[in-house]
């Protein structure tokens, strides 16, 4: 069976890359999860955001790897990397399935949260319908066109760093030293129990990877991105932690539901907490609608690859966006609003997040052995001993994190695998059936650059 191409159109360029990468970045995290991780780290979170620094950049290298190869014309991001990696449908499938989860119930989660700091202005707004229409409004505008996504996006992402601007600016002068003192409250322990949590400020940077097949120049463009997108996120995240922690105490934001907001209340008149609540909202918006683009182009890439329905990738032929999947991925997380299963999913799939970012670093460390002409034709391509130094650091810090969280969900990680692999052979079996060519389609991402 001939395979046919379907094409995407090629209209994000690096402004529209940065903002996507920094907006889902600085987003539901460090508003949200900064706050709660003070009951257990106390002021250390922001030594927690600075650890993390090196873990994050590694990762973001080994996907700057994969996507300098002509993998990285392609959507799909770790699915694409992993299966082409090991010549494995099944393992790239898996090892995505429970981050699909994740994906579709933060996209809901973050929806929702926009619609309760919503009430910051107006109190009797229900955080529901506002995040429905949030989540709708975002739907239609991936719907029309990648390049309305990137204008979009890089607005309100101005929005948000003026905001932070204003947060973090006036607050350094504003910190009081002895909130330090000591500098780990609750003892290491307490700083290594955090971790996991604010991890979740930093999962999603690799969501850029997703569009590889609409950016331009993508094995070019995206490497470069990635690192500096999160680079300047480190410093973002740090700044905005030292702050809030250097003007309350650790158990006054643990118990807020909008830290960033009361800490700048300490320092700022009511215009300049305004200001912040509204950049709060910037920071879910810039989520939610680069989000967006995880579960209608993971979708359409096992669509691509026959593991599910051929229909989930048809391109409109105006727009060239992926509509069926959108379409799909929008009435779920719709419904997740509603029935307020986000967080559940949330919970249980960040499992997921870990275990695709470790199954990545094992990715790249075997690069070179397993499929040596995919890591020849990487533009970025390190060293082989400083490949098992970035993956090392990658496979170390994830393995630990999927240790200490798997045994908390173990039971719901267990059903989402018996069901991804259900489904995953459930496409296999139909794809066979109408004879679709697995080897070609596998072969033919690593020897052609389109």
């Amino acid at each position: 069976m001939i395979v046919q191409k379907t094409k995407l159109r090629r209209d994000l360029g690096p402004l529209s890359g940065y903002a996507t990468i920094i907006g889902i970045l600085v987003g539901a995290g460090i508003f949200r999860v900064t706050g709660e991780a003070g009951a257990m780290a106390g002021s250390s979170v922001p030594l927690a955001y600075l650890l993390f620094a090196p873990i994050v950049i590694c990762t973001a290298l080994t996907y700057s790897v994969f996507v300098s190869t002509p993998l990285g014309t392609r959507p799909g991001g770790a699915y694409i990397h992993i299966s082409r990696t090991f010549k494995n449908y099944y393992l790239g499938f898996i090892a995505m399935w429970m981050k699909l989860l994740a994906f579709i119930g933060a996209i809901s989660f973050m929806s929702t949260s926009f619609g309760e700091y919503l009430t910051f202005f107006y109190p009797d707004a229900d955080p529901k319908v506002w995040g429905s229409i949030a989540l709708i409004f975002f739907y239609g505008i991936n719907m029309v066109g990648i390049k309305h996504y990137g204008q979009i996006q890089t607005v309100m992402l101005g929005i948000l760093i003026f905001s932070i601007l204003i947060l973090v600016i006036p607050g350094f002068f504003a910190v009081d030293l002895t909130f330090y003192d000591p500098l780990l409250p609750m003892g290491f322990d307490g700083l290594m129990k955090a971790m996991p949590m604010l991890f979740f400020s930093y999962a999603g940077f690799e969501t850029l990877s997703q569009v590889a097949g609409e950016t331009k120049d993508p094995t070019k463009t995206l490497p470069m991105i990635f690192v500096r997108g999160v680079s300047i996120s480190v410093v973002i995240f740090f700044s905005m932690s030292f702050v809030a922690f250097g003007v309350l105490p650790a158990d006054s934001l643990a118990t807020s539901q909008s830290a960033m907001a009361d800490a700048a209340g300490v320092y700022l008149p009511r215009w300049g907490s305004s200001i912040v609540a509204i950049g709060a909202m910037s920071a879910f918006l810039t989520s939610i609608n680069g989000s967006i683009l995880v579960p209608s182009r993971m979708f359409f890439v096992f669509s691509e690859d026959r593991l599910l329905p051929p229909v989930l990738s048809k391109v409109h032929p105006v727009w060239r966006t992926p509509h069926v999947s959108l379409i799909i991925s929008g009435i779920i997380c719709l419904g997740l609003i509603w029935s307020k299963s986000a967080v559940f999913l949330l919970n249980t799939g960040l499992i997921g997040i870990f275990i695709i970012y470790l199954i990545q670093g094992i990715s790249l460390v075997c690069l070179p052995y397993v499929n040596s002409s995919l890591y020849e034709s990487a533009q970025f391509r390190p060293s082989i001993p400083v490949l098992w130094v970035i993956g090392g650091t990658v496979i170390l810090a994830m393995g630990y994190f999927t240790l200490t969280t798997l045994p908390d969900v173990f039971l719901w990680v267990l059903i989402g695998g018996i069901i991804g692999t259900g489904i995953y052979w459930i496409g296999r079996k139909l794809g066979a059936k109408e004879g679709f060519d697995y080897n070609a389609r596998m072969n033919r991402d690593y020897t052609s650059s389109e």
